[in-house]
């Protein structure tokens, strides 16, 4: 889909990007509905927002409501893998076998307050989702080590290309994992206290 103004043209995409769901997010409540449909199509498109306010009042109406459909309404399923620019990604396999960086960093960034947690959304993608180096089956798959300069330069390129369902189906599915393990690790705490305190009074 194309939007025409003065001649000029601005691409619709078919998907919300990370980097496109996290600019709306962020303006979403500081506009009047008629403002933020022209606000919305600009920042989707780069359309410059004094030629939408003079454009078809239909027209930036119609792109704003399509643009809206895109953005994830309800829960995202997870999804493991997925293919971009002809490399397909998988999500990390094996939680077992998680190296303290990934988790510390995963964590790290799932707890931050929203808006930081915003800016930081392609990151904690791309720690998650990495190439798939040995394909076992279809959910079975080995992806590549973990390595933080590698793992910059896939974010922005996740910033600009990625759908955002994947993101958020992920970081739901990591935080539920992350409250069981940690639920986990709380009852092994208090089970090692209670035989050190027993210890103590033998």
């Amino acid at each position: 889909m194309e939007l025409k103004i003065d001649e000029e043209g601005y691409d619709v995409p078919s998907f919300m990007s990370v980097g496109d769901y996290v600019k709306i997010f962020k303006v979403k409540d500081l506009f009047t509905e008629q403002y933020f449909a022209a606000k919305l199509v600009g920042i989707i498109t780069g359309a410059p927002l004094d030629k939408l306010l003079k454009a078809d009042y239909e027209e930036v109406n119609y792109l704003a409501a399509y643009i809206m459909t895109l953005l994830p309404t309800d829960k995202p399923k997870f999804v493991d893998r997925f293919e971009l620019d002809g490399i397909q990604y998988g999500f990390i396999p094996n939680w077992r076998d998680l190296t303290f960086a990934e988790f510390v960093d995963m964590d790290t960034i799932s707890t931050k307050p929203i808006l930081e947690l915003l800016d930081m959304l392609h990151i904690l993608a791309a720690v998650m989702y990495r190439p798939i180096e040995h394909e076992i089956t279809e959910h079975n798959f080995l992806i590549e080590e973990y390595d933080i300069k590698k793992m910059t330069a896939r974010a922005e390129l996740f910033k600009k290309k990625l759908d955002v369902r994947y993101v958020l189906g992920a970081q739901t599915f990591f935080i539920s994992c992350v409250k069981r393990f940690s639920l986990y690790s709380q009852a092994s705490l208090i089970q090692t206290n209670s035989v050190w305190q027993k210890w103590k009074i033998i």
